[in-house]
């Protein structure tokens, strides 16, 4: 036991260790990213600057988390602390949500006035996008934590993301078609608001506890149901806790009477090793039996 729990904690320091370095790299190079879209007068850039500010907040989230991953449940946060990385979700989800239109609309604006950015100072800054976001992610790929994953698709879509702005500044380099710039920024708002969106819809989902998305409920119950002894469902409840652990009551009739030690014990094993299947990490049953004669 004292084993496993050293593994966890490792696990844990060095997801840490790792977001640390990836929130000094993203943090350096928002100030660079956000003096050079003035710098370079893009809006293609600062729109980008802002989403990867979003990043930052959510990497800063992300390590603080991790601190208190390992922290036990007490009397008053008996689950633990694992929703603060929802409530952080929400929050940083409704605010770039709100920059990111605000962008895109002076974005809109800029499309009907013409403005040519510095297609020399674009090259420069989205080459140090891919620099400083591919340093990040490669620290980030291999991380076990859900923390390390999540962030490290974030910085995946980054890297793509700069990719393409690269590809605009090289055209704007040989060819004066400023409107490439407006559009390449409403292109990376609308990009930034889809998926924020949807962040936004899956934190509120989770702590509405609605039934995990990965989970089919119907079939969860068929499977419930087959298990020997079991007659009915009369109550059943399945949510998450942060979009990882999942938890899992219901209150079952079983075919047997209480006094049939053996077949409940071996009928609650049998639910335990359904709900493991379906990635549930807490079991509550309550039973109700046929009466004794």
């Amino acid at each position: 036991m004292i084993k496993k729990n050293f593994k966890k904690h490792n696990v844990h320091k060095e997801a840490s260790e790792n977001l640390s370095i990836a929130l000094v790299l993203n943090i350096i190079f928002n100030i660079i990213v956000i003096s050079g879209g003035i710098f370079t007068n893009s809006v293609a850039i600062l729109s980008d600057a802002l989403h990867d500010l979003s990043d930052t907040i959510s990497i800063l989230i992300a390590w603080i988390l991790e601190k208190f991953s390992i922290r036990k449940s007490n009397d008053n946060f008996t689950y633990g602390f694992q929703r603060l990385s929802i409530f952080g979700a929400l929050f940083n989800s409704t605010i770039v949500l709100l920059v990111s239109m605000t962008v895109a609309y002076e974005a809109l604006h800029r499309l009907f006035i013409s403005q040519s950015p510095d297609a020399s100072g674009m090259i420069l800054i989205a080459i140090l996008g891919i620099i400083f976001k591919g340093a990040s992610l490669i620290r980030l790929h291999k991380g076990r934590t859900f923390n390390e994953k999540a962030i490290s698709i974030h910085m995946l879509g980054d890297v793509f993301e700069w990719v393409a702005l690269l590809i605009v500044s090289l055209i704007l380099y040989f060819a004066n078609i400023p409107i490439l710039d407006p559009i390449a920024s409403i292109l990376v708002s609308v990009w930034v608001i889809y998926n924020l969106a949807k962040t936004l819809i899956a934190s509120v989902k989770i702590l509405l506890q609605s039934s995990p998305s990965n989970i089919d409920v119907n079939s969860l119950k068929k499977d419930l149901l087959s298990v020997n002894h079991v007659e009915s469902i009369d109550d059943f409840h399945i949510w998450s806790l942060d979009g990882i652990e999942n938890v899992l009551t219901s209150k079952l009739k079983l075919s047997v009477n209480s006094e049939n030690v053996n077949g409940i014990e071996s009928t609650l094993a049998d639910l335990r090793k359904v709900a493991i299947g379906y990635g549930i990490d807490e079991t509550t049953f309550e039973f109700t039996y046929l009466k004794n004669n």
